[in-house]
């Protein structure tokens, strides 16, 4: 986080610049794939049984179609969102008069700014919101004119909870769960 004249930025760095993000993600990636490892041969065995006798009795056939494309299909999603996770950076700067979120991922970068009236409050969400990449943790977002526009993707649940807590206080507008309990105070503003 940093101050200046212009506002107040954070930048959330990819997970890939510390020791430790390197071992967590490299850890998930074994762990995906030993996961479809295991269900491949499986589902192999399966598929062999099955067209050696002529029959499907023991695994419906049907059934093994729709696993088979699970782990084909699945997987390689695994692996080309926690590489987006790993890679991705954003940056939120709060000014007076707006909040600018610019997200990086895949060589491509996403600007979205908010006027601060159309600001209604900054919320912790479970709910599925873009990049789709991230739809399985929790989920940072700005709501504005009753759309929600997420940040933090790359962030865990404390660092976003951290970070929420900073933009409540920068801009006056409370920090809600999907409860819409606050959770992160707002009442303050740093602009006045």
């Amino acid at each position: 986080m940093r101050t200046g004249p212009e506002g107040i930025e954070i930048e959330i760095r990819p997970l890939v610049r510390t020791s430790g993000g390197r071992v967590r993600l490299a850890a998930v990636a074994a762990l995906i794939l030993a996961a479809a490892l295991f269900g491949a041969a499986r589902l192999g065995g399966a598929w062999e049984s099955g067209l050696k006798k002529g029959d499907f009795g023991d695994f419906p056939f049907p059934l093994l179609v729709a696993l088979s494309l699970a782990v084909g299909v699945s997987t390689p999603l695994a692996l080309l969102g926690l590489s987006a996770l790993a890679f991705a950076e954003e940056t939120v700067l709060v000014s007076p008069a707006s909040v600018t979120i610019r997200t990086s991922a895949f060589e491509r970068t996403r600007s979205r700014t908010v006027p601060r009236e159309e600001l209604e409050c900054w919320r912790e969400t479970y709910l599925p919101l873009s990049p789709w990449w991230t739809w399985a943790v929790k989920r940072l977002a700005a709501r504005s004119r009753g759309r929600y526009e997420p940040l933090a993707a790359a962030a865990g649940p404390r660092e976003k909870r951290r970070i929420g807590k900073i933009l409540a206080q920068a801009t006056g507008k409370p920090l809600l769960d999907d409860f819409g309990r606050d959770v992160g105070g707002g009442s303050d503003t740093l602009f006045g």
